[in-house]
C-alpha cells in the first residue's frame, strides 16, 4: 500500500511505497539535482551524504576486496618506483610515513604518541639524522621553542628556559 509524502526540494506530493521512502524523497530528478546542487541549496548539499572518514572506510574496504594487492613486496615495488620524483620540497617519507617521525621512533624505542611533535634542528627537512631531532611533547611546546629562538635572534635574549618537555634523541 502506498503512502503519501512531500518531495523534499518542491513539497509536491507524491506516492511511494514503504520500501521507497528514503532519508531525502524527490518528486523528480530535477528536483534531487536542485536539492543536491552545492550553489542552489548549500545546506541541502551537505545533509545528503556524510563525507567524514570516507578515506579510511576506503582504505578498509580495498583491504577486504583486494587482500593480496598490497603485499610487502608491492610496496616495496612502488616505493622505489617513486622514490627521488618529488621536488624535495617537502619531508622525505618511508613506506607512506614521514621518515623523521620513523628515526625518532627507532631512536627512543617505542612509537610517538599523535600529539608529539618532531623538530629538526637545523631547519633542514630533508636531514632526518637522529642527532638533528628533537620531539615535543605538544605543538604548543614546539611554537613555544620558535617563539623563544625568534626572541633570541631579533633581541639578542638568551631563553632561561626554552621548552618544558623537550626530548632531544
Amino acid at each position: 500500500m502506498k503512502s503519501t509524502i512531500r518531495c523534499d526540494w518542491c513539497g509536491k506530493e507524491i506516492s511511494r511505497y514503504p520500501s521507497q521512502i528514503k532519508k531525502h524523497n524527490f518528486c523528480s530528478r530535477k528536483c534531487l539535482s536542485d536539492f543536491s546542487n552545492k550553489s542552489i541549496n548549500p545546506t541541502g548539499y551537505y545533509e545528503l551524504k556524510d563525507y567524514t572518514n570516507m578515506a579510511e572506510h576506503l582504505s578498509e574496504l580495498n583491504r577486504k576486496l583486494n587482500p593480496t594487492k598490497m603485499t610487502k613486496e608491492m610496496r616495496a615495488k612502488m616505493r622505489k618506483v617513486r622514490l627521488g620524483t618529488g621536488e624535495g620540497k617537502t619531508y622525505t617519507k618511508y613506506y607512506g610515513r614521514h621518515a623523521h617521525r620513523v628515526v625518532a621512533e627507532q631512536k627512543l624505542g617505542r612509537k610517538l604518541k599523535k600529539n608529539e611533535v618532531v623538530h629538526h634542528i637545523d631547519g633542514n627537512r630533508r636531514n632526518n639524522n637522529p642527532d638533528n631531532l628533537m620531539v615535543f611533547s605538544s605543538s604548543a611546546d614546539h611554537m613555544r621553542y620558535h617563539v623563544q629562538i625568534k626572541k633570541f635572534f631579533e633581541k639578542g635574549e638568551i631563553p632561561l628556559k626554552i621548552v618544558k618537555e623537550v626530548m632531544p634523541l
